[in-house]
């Protein structure tokens, strides 16, 4: 109890030190994870909506440069302010309508601070805007810059944005920042200039859509130069950036829009810009390093608390879990034992199994794997020693079968208990049930002693006498052996099985009880079969003519020939016979009208329910004997007459050269067409052929009992050509007639 006690300890620590490990494992290495890329995550993140806002501004700035644009053509195509631009001195009535449309289209716009138009014949210019309205000439305009961008109108786009800072006012003491859009006409070949038409666009409308409220940092304009072209912080509009440090990366990366964190004004920020639009702008913004590390210190303490919570709630369920694993952990453990013992006692059905498979080929046996198996499984083979597979087969199965119906299994147990029990004295031996009625016993030799190979099988077939004697005392039945060969080994041994299985079915020939051995058998495959014809045309013959017992005869000849080779030409002549037969009783049929219900579709006997010959001879013989009866109800004493008379003008004049068709119905005085097809229909051969079966059948006798020459025995046996008699007798005979002949005389011979 104490010993099962510490091992439930030990079962149960390793459990919580698993569980509690994983776990912490885990967590550590996701918030590492984790913690390590936030920075990276954070600034990707803010770049991503630094750029796509700098975007935004951008297209707002094209938006604003196409606005006014298309402003200044329809200020210029307007035919009411048409007279500002081109009359040297309009009157009162041309004005004011022409301010009024001004006003207006300034009003349309809420961005437009001010429009101007300039007259060059008049000097005069006429202004719409928020602070000041009217006519004013040159010199008394207040917007001072304007005046400086007109004398150098050459060096501007027009409809470029001009960023430029000016005061309104007699005082001076309104400063308003925007964008000026010129649109101006000249004279003799560009050199004066003839009109303009200015816009200006509040700095105040672009500033709030470059800035927004819920986006951190500060966002400025820059052009190729780097010089400011809008709000940031104190520094003034047009003020040249290039010569601070952080603006040296983006002046000289034009190619594509990037990010990169340096110090701005002391404090260290993320800087993104965008590459140069169609105006050659850029677009910066700058983001104090303490908004992003500030998202980013949150997201760490959120991460650490959560990975905490998580580790605490991981450990508590794992305590939770190992307590409740615990208290099953002993029943575990006794079941463990209770198991090992139960597999301990199947070692038996467990060594049957691995066998059974070795010997059917399902299992591995090389390389070492058989002799590890054999010892894991507790059996007291020595797999490198003499052994030798032999197959028993029960007897008569299907009676054994009815005998003990239920108890099968164990009548085998007990059968196969006998074979180690009585060869114990010499072997270490293994049985295994193959299913049906065959077992295999495996003797291996307990010790190295070699005995020569006539005692070994002496002493082999003397212990499967006194088995077959004891299972035939103890359990009532009869059972034959297949004998392998001894073999150097345990495996070599198992590896001839498919052999031995395949030479046990020569128990068809030999009979119950017999002792059948592997090697003697399989030497049958290098026997060559033919299978013989003539046989086959003589049995048809009979069986046409009601001849059974002739049929009989010559059907047992064919099949007892097979017993001297491999048990496939068996089956494959049974076959042969199975179909002839059939072909027979189909001619029967067809030609005389017979009916044949009586007989199976089925004609051959399944060669597993055989195992005697004498079953499959009984089967065959109640078909003979069955359709015997048939043609001899059929048959007329008149037609057997005819018969008769034929086959024995055949007989009497086969040597005679004239013997034909003809010359037998001119001696019965009847009709050649009718004799012909009578003769077919009652024997199903032709006349002509059974002539020449005959004086082949003669020409082989003389060729086996006389010395006589081949032309002499063809002009003996009726044959005027001796070419004709060589090609018709190996026709009926597969061989030439000299072949025959050696081939008979060397047979009887031997």
């Amino acid at each position: 109890m104490r010993k099962r006690s510490e091992d439930s300890q030990k079962v149960f620590s390793r459990i919580l030190i698993g569980i509690i490990v994983s776990t912490v494992a885990t967590l550590l290495v996701a918030s590492a994870i984790l913690y390590v890329n936030y920075n990276r995550i954070a600034l990707r993140q803010v770049y991503r909506t630094d750029m796509n806002s700098l975007t935004q501004t951008s297209r707002e700035v094209s938006k604003m440069t196409e606005t006014a644009k298309s402003l200044s053509y329809q200020i210029y195509q307007d035919y009411s302010i048409s007279a500002l631009l081109l009359y040297s001195k309009p009157s009162i009535y041309e004005i004011t309508p022409a301010m009024e449309q001004l006003d207006n289209y300034r009003m349309s716009l809420p961005f437009i601070e001010s429009i101007y138009v300039y007259n060059s014949k008049s000097n005069e210019f006429f202004i719409s805007s928020e602070t000041r309205n009217g006519q004013q000439s040159l010199t008394e305009l207040d917007d001072q810059g304007i005046k400086d961008i007109l004398h150098r109108f050459h060096e501007y786009k027009p409809f470029v944005p001009i960023p430029r800072t000016y005061q309104v006012g007699s005082t001076e003491e309104v400063e308003v920042n925007s964008y000026t859009y010129l649109c101006y006409d000249t004279i003799n070949d560009n050199a004066e200039l003839n009109y303009a038409v200015v816009v200006n666009i509040k700095d105040d409308w672009l500033s709030p859509n470059i800035n927004a409220a819920d986006q951190p940092g500060n966002t400025f304009i820059i052009n190729e130069n780097g010089q400011l072209l809008s709000d940031f912080g104190d520094r003034t509009l047009m003020q040249d950036l290039s010569k601070e440090a952080f603006m040296h990366p983006i002046l000289q990366n034009t190619e594509q829009s990037a990010y990169f964190t340096a110090d701005v004004d002391g404090e260290k920020s993320l800087i993104t810009y965008t590459t140069p639009d169609n105006l050659g702008w850029r677009y910066v913004r700058i983001t104090p390093d303490h908004l992003i590390t500030a998202d980013i210190r949150s997201m760490r303490t959120h991460t650490v608390l959560f990975c905490l919570g998580l580790l605490i709630a991981g450990l508590l369920l794992s305590y939770l879990v190992s307590r409740k694993l615990y208290h099953p952990i002993d029943k575990v453990i006794v079941r463990m034992r209770v198991m090992e013992a139960e597999r301990r006692g199947s070692l038996h059905i467990l060594r049957q199994d691995f066998l059974r498979g070795a010997l059917q080929g399902r299992e591995t046996v090389s390389g070492g794997i058989l002799e590890e198996r054999m010892k894991f499984y507790g059996s007291s083979v020595q797999v490198h020693r003499p052994s030798r597979l032999v197959l028993l087969r029960i007897d008569r199965f299907a009676d054994f079968c009815e005998t003990y119906r239920d108890d099968i299994k164990l009548v085998k147990y007990a059968m196969m208990n006998i074979c180690m029990e009585s060869a114990d004295f010499r072997y270490h031996t293994e049985t295994v049930d193959m299913g049906g009625d065959m077992i295999s016993l495996l003797f291996n030799h307990k010790n190295s002693d070699q005995q020569n190979a006539q005692d070994a099988e002496e002493d082999m077939e003397e212990l499967l006498r006194m088995l077959q004697d004891a299972v035939m005392l103890h359990l009532k039945c009869s059972v034959s052996f297949t004998v392998g060969p001894e073999e150097d080994s345990f495996e070599d041994a198992i590896a001839g099985y498919p052999h031995s299985a395949e030479a046990s079915l020569h128990r068809l020939f030999s009979g119950p009880g017999c002792l059948l051995y592997t090697t003697n058998i399989m030497a049958y495959q290098a026997k060559e079969y033919a299978f013989p014809a003539s046989k086959e045309r003589q049995l048809i013959d009979c069986l046409m003519t009601g001849k059974t017992c002739e049929a009989k005869q010559i059907y047992t000849d064919i099949v007892d020939e097979t017993a001297a080779y491999p048990f496939t030409v068996f089956q494959l002549a049974l076959s042969h016979l199975t179909m002839t037969l059939n072909h027979v009783r189909n001619t029967l049929k067809k030609n005389n009208q017979l009916t044949m219900n009586t007989i199976s579709d089925a004609a051959m006997l399944p060669l597993h329910e055989a195992e005697e010959l004498r079953e499959v001879h009984a089967h065959f013989y109640r078909l003979f004997d069955e359709l015997g009866l048939k043609v001899e109800e059929k048959r007329t004493l008149r037609h057997e007459e005819l018969l008769r008379r034929i086959n024995s003008i055949i007989e009497r004049d086969y040597a005679d050269t004239n013997l034909c068709l003809t010359s037998i119905a001119e001696e019965l005085t009847m009709s050649p067409i009718y004799i012909s097809r009578l003769y077919k229909q009652l024997t199903l051969k032709g006349l002509t052929d059974v002539i020449n079966e005959t004086r082949i059948t003669k020409a082989q006798h003389l060729l086996i009992e006389t010395e006589n020459s081949v032309a002499d025995i063809a002009e003996k046996t009726g044959f005027t050509n001796s070419s004709y008699f060589y090609r018709l007798f190996k026709k009926f005979n597969g061989v030439t007639p000299n072949d025959y002949r050696r081939k008979e005389l060397r047979s009887k011979q031997m």
